[in-house]
């Protein structure tokens, strides 16, 4: 069983924030990178989905199918909170039979943090911690 697994069920949502191990402070292009990883770990195609600006500085991506939805949201952070170094928060929903969320969250999970250019922590529905391969601390 993996670890997602038993914070999985029906319609459950697991969040993902991640941030870049190497920092040059550009987010845009930061999200921009994160966007085409989860894109090929999922095997779908985001180029119709390009990030979106936000009037708080961020930047917002999109992307839904039949078989899934995923959103992420790149901001710079803030300082002193635990994920100033892993501020984008990445959700991807299945939405079908065949797979489930939490089998998708574990794919994104292992496949992003193999990538070895992020810092990812990812939490179950009620906020607790499953994983992740920075330190984040105990005061959950």
């Amino acid at each position: 069983m993996g670890k997602f697994e038993v914070h999985g069920g029906t319609k459950r949502d697991f969040d993902f924030n991640i941030g870049p191990v190497e920092n040059d402070g550009d987010w845009k292009r930061f999200g921009d990178r994160l966007w085409a990883d989860v894109a090929r770990v999922l095997e779908v195609s985001f180029a119709a989905s390009p990030g979106e600006p936000e009037a708080t500085g961020g930047h917002r991506y999109w992307f839904e199918n039949d078989r899934m939805s995923v959103s992420l949201y790149v901001d710079e952070g803030e300082p002193g909170w635990v994920f100033e170094r892993a501020p984008a928060m990445l959700t991807a929903r299945s939405r079908t039979e065949t797979v489930e969320t939490w089998q998708l969250a574990e794919k994104l999970y292992d496949s992003l943090v193999v990538l070895g250019s992020y810092f990812v922590a990812a939490f179950a529905e009620d906020g607790m911690p499953i994983d992740a391969n920075f330190d984040i601390g105990d005061d959950w």
